[in-house]
């Protein structure tokens, strides 16, 4: 048992996708974010984020009456997800999570792997859509953003895998635009597969080597106490 817990304070133990981002752009960030819990400083524009998919969540739960202003651009679409909330049909900022086999579990669970959230969740039957609320600049053609779809898809497959479709939207509430993606079953299990590979190195590093460049350096929350940061090797 003390082997099992020296491991799991070595490592990070479970991942989502906005982890797996930061380790793989580099391996000590993460590790002074998820391990070492090193305090960040909240921007601004993550605190308004925030503030807003809270707003979502109490609209569509009809926990307030009014559209919020800074939901007003997709005001047709919030009144629809407000009416499939009701109808048993949405799901609006569920915690969802699953072990290494991929099968769900509990958020807190003793198995738990990874980890993902989905803003709004529609199925109607052998048909899905995941919907993604985004806030700030819009993105168009995101390659990241379309990956970040392919997990979430990939996850709701698993899931329910009495799916037939699976779509996937981002709604970029300060600009009234959205971007689609639809994700075949084989397309799926790939990107399932890749996903795989990549989290299990980052769940089984306990080195977290740095990847140091002058522009990641610069805007990184840890350079000032990380010995091996892009200043200091040159």
């Amino acid at each position: 048992m003390v082997g099992e817990k020296s491991l799991k304070e070595k490592t990070i133990n479970r991942w989502s996708y906005s982890r797996l981002g930061t380790y793989e752009s580099c391996p000590k960030k993460a590790y002074y974010r998820y391990i070492k819990k090193v305090p960040e400083e909240q921007h601004p524009a993550a605190e308004r984020g925030i503030k807003i998919h809270n707003l979502a969540e109490q609209y569509i739960k009809g926990e307030i009456e009014e559209v919020p202003r800074e939901l007003y651009l997709f005001y047709e679409g919030f009144e629809q997800l407000k009416e499939g909330y009701n109808d048993g049909e949405v799901s609006v900022e569920e915690q969802w999570a699953f072990n290494l086999s991929w099968e769900k579990t509990d958020w807190d669970g003793e198995d738990t792997w990874g980890r993902y959230i989905i803003d709004a969740f529609v199925k109607q039957g052998n048909y899905a859509k995941v919907i993604d609320f985004k806030t700030g600049r819009f993105k168009d053609n995101n390659e990241g953003y379309k990956k970040q779809c392919s997990l979430y898809a990939s996850c709701v497959l698993k899931r329910f895998p009495e799916l037939e479709k699976i779509d996937a939207e981002l709604w970029y509430l300060d600009h009234h635009k959205i971007t689609r993606f639809h994700f075949e079953r084989d397309e799926l299990i790939e990107a399932k597969e890749k996903f795989h590979k990549r989290a299990i190195s980052m769940t089984t590093d306990t080195e977290f080597k740095t990847t140091p460049s002058e522009f990641a350096c610069r805007f990184c929350s840890f350079t000032n106490i990380c010995k091996d940061n892009f200043y200091e090797r040159s």
